[in-house]
């Protein structure tokens, strides 16, 4: 599920790429065609074009080498950074390093980066008008504003890059907002949870029955607890279990062909420590135990779908059986609020509350609402499950509120890494405007001066230079919007309540 992901954070990095080598291109042109006089005295004592196109290639390519390897000193420490941030959940995550393949990779595309983008400012130096060259002084190379459509065309892209890459990161950036406003159907405020797993070598049906009974009842009575319970499997946990069912009374289908709804098995105060609000019925009690009638708990996701405008109190559900004569019916005695169980961003599914009296688990996640910092609380929490068994172990532990920021926090890597691409790529597009329009002043200085000379006002020369700049960054932001309504719905996926041509930021980045 990170694949798309890396796909698209690839095509940032490639994007940001060209911008900085569009910039080295546009530097490159300036650097050539202000040796102008220069190549024309090398073509008029013998030069050939192919011996001059060699050396500017061989110029640019030594350049871009020297930078790649920077490059790599500066990613030595770029990349633990990297990793610092990027989310656990991300696989392979300890083999990222640079290895000799990524040597070798970055050597690579330094050397054809500094062919490419090298060539087109060696060709065009290397076809002077020999004969304007020579006759003009040494001080003063031609050009001028309308004369210079490659530099033009250059900056042109940048901004169209630029302006691609800040329109993923503005829409990256509202969906993580909007997730972060989602309601994950509980309080996670001062809920910590941790993980128990009872050896099933030691533990049978009511030994798990006694452990947890035991277990509660101690922690409950700590000072600052004020509420416990358990729950398997818990919601952002990576971990989710699922069961066909059947509606009671339904025609009859065959087990592969019925609907799934989520199971979870919990302990009697599960709802009221999690704060899930109870919409219909009643919670489990302490004598919803194995000898008294079978009893489920459903959320409103299921009841309104399979008895909308009804009362589903009483109507029965069976799971794990395909022969009616076999089914063990369960009543549902409660309804409560949908939660998040999977992930913030994915709607909620089907799902069925089994009480653990009746389904006893040996794996059960504790969760324990508190009156003040939760992690404070997990030593004294460890030592009553010690004192119950003092071989058994806890794990995972973690506030709920630490689990709602791990659900998200792919999301919140990828804005974060696109958002920092995309201000690099403004930096470095605002860099090339300004390297094309300074060098187009130097060319026209004597002209510039001659106008002013005749009357012309600074804000005349201002309006000139500022109008030129301007232009060209309306031409790439037109050609940039254009791009992004068509790349941009390729993270339809990535996105959440928020569409690929969302108006807003199409505006708020142009």
């Amino acid at each position: 599920n990170v694949e798309s992901y890396l796909y698209m954070l690839f095509a940032a990095v490639g994007f940001l790429l060209l911008i900085a080598c569009t910039n080295v291109a546009g530097l490159l042109l300036s650097r050539v065609t202000a040796r102008h006089r220069e190549v024309a005295i090398r073509i008029a004592v013998g030069a050939s074009r192919w011996r001059l196109i060699r050396q500017l290639l061989t110029e640019s390519i030594i350049l871009s080498a020297l930078s790649g390897l920077l490059g790599l000193l500066l990613a030595y420490g770029g990349v633990k950074l990297l990793v610092a941030l990027t989310p656990s959940e991300v696989p392979r995550l300890h083999e990222i390093g640079l290895h000799v393949p990524v040597f070798l990779w970055t050597l690579a595309i330094s050397v054809v980066t500094g062919v490419l983008f090298g060539l087109a400012p060696a060709v065009q130096a290397s076809k002077p008008d020999l004969n304007t060259a020579l006759k003009e002084s040494s001080g003063r190379s031609p050009g001028s504003f309308q004369g210079s459509s490659l530099r033009n065309l250059l900056v042109v892209s940048e901004v169209a890059v630029a302006l691609l890459l800040l329109v993923g990161a503005g829409l990256m950036t509202k969906s993580f907002f909007r997730l972060q406003r989602v309601d994950p159907g509980f309080d996670a405020t001062n809920v910590v949870s941790m993980n128990i797993a009872l050896p099933t070598s030691k533990y049978r049906e009511q030994q798990v029955l006694t452990f947890y009974d035991q277990l509660i009842e101690r922690v409950k009575n700590l000072p600052g607890v004020k509420s416990v319970a358990g729950i398997n499997p818990l919601p952002l946990s990576n971990t989710n279990i699922s069961s066909r069912f059947v509606v009671e009374g339904a025609p009859f289908v065959a087990l592969a062909d019925r609907p799934f709804a989520g199971v979870r098995v919990i302990t009697p105060d599960y709802f009221q420590t999690m704060s899930i609000p109870q919409l219909k019925g009643r919670a489990f009690t302490a004598q919803d135990r194995e000898k008294s009638p079978n009893v489920i708990i459903v959320n409103e996701a299921l009841a309104s779908r399979y008895w909308p405008n009804q009362d589903p109190i009483g109507k029965r559900l069976g799971f794990f059986e395909e022969d009616p004569g076999k089914q063990e019916w369960r009543e549902i005695v409660g309804v409560v609020g949908n939660v998040k169980s999977k992930a913030i961003e994915i709607d909620v599914m089907p799902e069925a509350y089994f009480p653990y009296q009746q389904v006893p688990e040996n794996f059960m996640n504790l969760v324990v609402r508190t009156a003040s910092d939760p992690a404070s609380m997990v030593p004294a929490i460890r030592s009553q499950v010690l004192s119950v068994d003092k071989d058994q172990p806890v794990s995972d532990v973690m506030t709920m509120e630490q689990r709602v920021a791990k659900s998200v926090a792919a999301k919140r890597f990828v804005m974060f890494l696109l958002g920092a691409f995309s201000i690099l790529a403004l930096g470095l597009a605002a860099v090339g405007i300004y390297g094309v329009m300074a060098y187009l002043v130097t060319q026209r200085t004597q002209e510039i001066g001659v106008r002013m000379a005749l009357g012309a006002q600074k804000r005349d020369v201002l309006r000139l230079v500022v109008g030129k700049g301007m232009v060209l960054a309306i031409i790439g932001t037109a050609i940039g919007l254009v791009a992004s309504l068509a790349l941009t719905r390729l993270m339809r996926s990535l996105l959440f309540e928020v569409t690929p041509t969302d108006g807003l930021t199409f505006v708020i980045v142009s």
